[in-house]
């Protein structure tokens, strides 16, 4: 009978930690970078099971919760996603991930003359970082700068981690989305027909004559290839 209770017994014991033991914690961590060793920083890994979302920081490294089976999905402006299943039940488990760089027109889109491949792509960047884009830049504790010794921050205000990787996160996106729009009207082939430059004397024209964002943005075609022209007759002369 004694025997009888303690097979019972320990029973209830192992039905009570067995949840525990299923959903034991796993820290993924790793280097987030490209096919060219290029880190990444300021990716968004995202746990899909929890919904769960982190960032890299500067040198690409990042790290997330989880628990086994889990599915992690990376992602970065102008790359194609890639996703993880967690393997491990405990501990750390370490998952390098290499990014391939997403082709300029996007599947499963209807390309008209509606919009540019440019704009689709465009688009879809913003369709794809819209809930990290659209999170309202925190304010310094309490709305206002207090009186006093000094200003008291809250964990939670601007100066913190998080917050601080989000607004750098916004700021990048920013800058590439200008760079998009800037390699999508200052092409290679555009140039090369302009200027009749190929290869290596092609590369260094451009980069020694890369347009900014605003002139881009206020001329037209016509203007573009003025615009290059007059470039080239000043760089050919150096």
């Amino acid at each position: 009978m004694k025997a009888h209770t303690r097979i019972l017994l320990l029973g209830c014991i192992a039905g009570m930690l067995f949840p525990f033991v299923a959903k034991a914690q796993v820290i993924v961590t790793g280097q987030i970078s490209d096919s060219n060793k290029l880190v990444l920083p300021y990716a968004t890994i995202t746990n899909l099971t929890t919904g769960k979302h982190s960032l890299s920081d500067q040198g690409g490294f990042y790290k997330i919760d989880a628990t086994r089976n889990d599915k992690i999905v990376f992602t970065f402006v102008g790359y194609l996603p890639d996703t993880v299943k967690v393997t491990q039940t405990t501990g750390t488990q370490t998952i390098n991930v290499k990014l391939v760089v997403a082709s300029r027109f996007l599947k499963g889109v209807e390309i008209s003359s509606q919009y540019t491949p440019y704009q689709l792509d465009s688009i879809e960047r913003r369709r794809q970082y819209g809930y990290l884009l659209d999170l309202p830049n925190k304010p310094l504790a309490g709305g206002s700068t207090p009186q006093g010794a000094g200003i008291v921050f809250s964990p939670f205000t601007r100066y913190s981690k998080s917050e601080k990787q989000k607004r750098q996160f916004k700021k990048n996106y920013e800058e590439m989305e200008k760079e998009k729009y800037i390699d999508s009207r200052f092409t290679p082939v555009l140039v090369s027909q302009v200027t009749g430059l190929k290869g290596d004397s092609l590369q260094l024209f451009m980069r020694d004559n890369y347009p900014d964002y605003e002139t881009m943005r206020t001329i037209g075609h016509n203007d573009l290839l003025y615009w290059i022209t007059d470039k080239y007759k000043t760089w050919i002369k150096k």
